[in-house]
């Protein structure tokens, strides 16, 4: 009797940009991804923004410039399904999967709203990551929309489960099962001690127990413990995930820190310098103002010694222009005495 295999929807709230990067570095690989096969990562695949500042870009392109400062920026969704699926399904059925697992997000968000689809096809089990804003039709940035409350998440997945799981024979998860109600920290301890979880063995109904009736009822009790145990490695495992994905996330958020602090030094250093420089330049366009009003002043005392010198050739050209007249005036004056102005041109000196 083989297990059944569950298709399996995982949706995270992302209220930060810290967050964003954080996530998308970790899919992009833009930090170390230990459980990734670096090897096969080349077969990943992407559609929309194309890298972790992309991603980042694109939703912050979409997002309304009025929302609450706690608001939801963007849903991470994960689609994938129980691992044993992928073992057995062809690669034809597995991308019918994914394939219309992305047309189901884009029927629920619209298609402007997924920024960014990402198959990661170099981990143990292959998955989908998509980034969408959590936009309404009319506008509002509003991801309790989509994810509000217990029953909207369980009709979400009955709805996934039933449009996109169904068709490729895959079966939603254990609805209101007791192994979804387990913590964490117990799913994290049960996969410690024993990674494979191995599953109940099947019940060896004896003689009497077909006799009464006790096989059926030990058949049905072992069903439900088998899915019951199915649930819960796939919770274990969706821990696991989600405990990898923060991790990745707060190396990510710390590397980013580190960054933003060397980029705050840096930038201290370049005003500090420009400080420096701008008192340097204010020194030296002093000194070469008081340099320019030195040499103003020099033009000005050399000009004006300039103009006494001219007033005073002027002044002497003047006064040798008043004697040559007044000699001229005097010559003429005795030329008339001696030489009578009727007579000057027959007795004139020097013609006889």
């Amino acid at each position: 009797m083989s297990q059944p295999a569950y298709c399996i929807l995982r949706a995270e709230k992302l209220t930060s940009f810290g967050s964003i990067i954080g996530s998308a570095k970790h899919t992009f690989r833009e930090i170390s991804t230990p459980n990734a096969d670096a090897s096969r990562t080349h077969l990943n695949k992407t559609f929309g923004a194309q890298d972790a500042a992309a991603v980042r870009a694109a939703i912050e392109a979409r997002l309304p410039v009025k929302r609450r400062k706690d608001a939801v920026l963007a849903i991470e969704y994960l689609v994938t399904a129980s691992p044993e699926w992928f073992r057995t399904a062809p690669a034809k059925q597995q991308n019918a999967y994914f394939g219309a697992a992305v047309r189901w997000l884009e029927a629920r968000h619209g298609k402007a709203n997924i920024v960014c689809v990402n198959m990661q096809l170099d981990e143990t089990s292959p998955h989908l990551v998509a980034y969408v804003v959590p936009l309404t039709k009319d506008g509002r940035l509003s991801a309790k929309d989509f994810l509000g409350g217990r029953k909207v998440l369980s009709q979400m997945q009955t709805d996934f489960a039933e449009k996109i799981g169904k068709p490729v024979g895959l079966q939603r998860g254990v609805e209101g099962s007791k192994a979804t109600h387990t913590t964490a920290k117990q799913y994290a301890a049960a996969l410690q001690k024993n990674p494979t979880l191995a599953p109940p063995a099947a019940p060896a109904p004896t003689f009497a127990d077909r006799v009464t009736g006790r096989a059926r009822q030990m058949k049905e009790e072992h069903a439900a413990a088998q899915a019951e145990h199915v649930a819960l490695v796939e919770q274990a495992r969706n821990v696991a995930e989600v405990s990898r994905h923060a991790r990745a996330r707060q190396a990510a958020a710390l590397e980013q820190l580190r960054q933003e602090v060397e980029a705050a030094k840096q930038h201290e250093v370049d005003a500090a310098r420009l400080r420096e420089e701008n008192r340097l330049l204010k020194r030296e366009l002093q000194e070469q103002r008081t340099y320019f009003q030195r040499q103003i002043a020099d033009l000005k005392a050399a000009l004006a010694k300039a103009a006494d010198q001219v007033k005073g050739f002027l002044q002497k050209i003047g006064l040798l222009t008043s004697e040559r007249d007044r000699a001229e005036a005097e010559a003429e004056e005795l030329r008339e005495m001696l030489y009578p102005t009727e007579h000057r041109s027959h007795t004139q000196p020097g013609k006889h």
